[in-house]
């Protein structure tokens, strides 16, 4: 971190220069990006929704036509 007075680099856990004294400020932790999960261009809950459909249209498919009696 460089003195925001003297323009001196400092190790970050300093909390006065070490050339003028002048208190430094808090560093401030760098947020981690959120992590978009994308397969092949979609999103993962694009995946479970498609993935349900095929589930439900697999289960109407195989239960075969409904006969009444």
């Amino acid at each position: 971190m460089k003195c925001p007075n003297c323009n001196t680099w400092n190790p970050d856990d300093k909390i006065v220069c070490w050339r003028c004294g002048f208190e430094l400020p808090k560093p401030q932790p760098k947020k981690q990006p959120a992590v978009n999960r994308v397969i092949g261009g979609l999103p993962i809950w694009a995946w479970v929704v498609l993935g349900l459909l095929l589930v439900v249209w697999l289960a109407f498919q195989c239960a075969g036509p409904i006969s009444t009696g």
